[in-house]
């Protein structure tokens, strides 16, 4: 009886000395790099619209939320993740489930982007970090010179999005006709509002802060601790009914102050041109998805 006590005391011990290692070995190393994502592409956009919505010269003033997915927290090997994997789809939606953000009548774009693998230790993921966040810069790139349309623009940042948010928020421009369309930044619960102000600058009149913390929020499961983990472990993502409010009245108190306040811009004759390239000449490349470059203005 001792011994089968002693016998079983051991292998718990071993069990959690020993687990997420041993985990962490059996997943493996990537055996390749994937490529970096073309955001003229469709694959690797995890939410945008089918259709162009309405430009801002036609009233109501439309607002878009920007969404910066969470990066991939289910088991992987080692290594950059692929933007178009299945896996960082599934996650999103169950992320924006969790959110609500499938019952809002929305715009929304929300770009995938090369996920650092939850089994990476912490050095390497500080660096694959630096091609996420390269390919986020790139994304938000996308949206200001094809998607954006002259309309407001919100960012929600998901949970250890950080990174991330910097550099999207480093290719918003500083011009003072985008600033006002500008509608700030939708952070975690628990996040600095007054720091992430400093960072943003300016926004819209509309808003006394740039800058605003939300309920939304992640953690682990109650029983993650018995069971092996990675260094990044998997996280459920969850908010109160107040988020969905809180992302509704920032949208529509933009678009509202900007209906009253802001000079209407004309409509640019590039959307006519595009909308004629869609209709007669879709453009393919070789084994992608088609080529969404034609059908907002670019």
């Amino acid at each position: 009886m001792r011994k089968g006590l002693i016998a079983a005391a051991i292998f718990i011990v071993g069990w959690f000395a020993l687990k997420d290692s041993a985990f962490t070995l059996f997943l493996g190393e990537a055996t390749s790099l994937p490529d970096v994502p073309d955001y003229y592409f469709e694959n690797v956009w995890l939410d945008r619209p089918d259709e162009a919505p309405q430009g801002g010269w036609e009233e109501p003033w439309g607002v878009d939320l920007f969404v910066i997915a969470p990066p991939a927290s289910s088991p992987m090997r080692k290594g950059l993740i692929a933007a178009d994997h299945d896996a960082i789809k599934s996650e999103y939606e169950e992320f924006a489930a969790a959110l609500g953000l499938n019952d809002r009548d929305i715009t929304i774009y929300a770009p995938s982007y090369r996920s650092p693998s939850p089994a990476s230790e912490k050095r390497r993921r500080d660096e694959e970090v630096k091609d996420a966040q390269s390919d986020m810069a790139s994304a938000m790139k996308r949206y200001l010179s094809t998607d954006n349309r002259l309309r407001g623009l919100v960012i929600l940042a998901a949970p250890d999005t950080e990174p991330l948010l910097y550099a999207a928020l480093q290719q918003v421009p500083e011009s003072e006709d985008f600033r006002k369309r500008f509608g700030g930044v939708l952070v975690p619960a628990g996040k600095d509002e007054t720091r992430w102000d400093d960072f943003i600058g300016s926004c819209s009149p509309a808003f006394d802060s740039c800058a605003l913390a939300t309920s939304q929020s992640a953690g682990t499961g109650a029983l993650s601790w018995l069971t092996p983990s990675l260094p990044r472990p998997s996280l459920n993502y969850s908010a109160d009914d107040e988020l969905t409010t809180m992302i509704d009245d920032r949208m529509q108190s933009l678009s509202t102050w900007l209906d009253l306040n802001a000079e209407r811009p004309a409509e640019p004759f590039d959307t006519w041109a595009a909308d004629e390239v869609v209709d007669v000449a879709p453009i393919h490349r070789p084994n992608q998805d088609e080529d969404i470059s034609g059908e907002r203005g670019n």
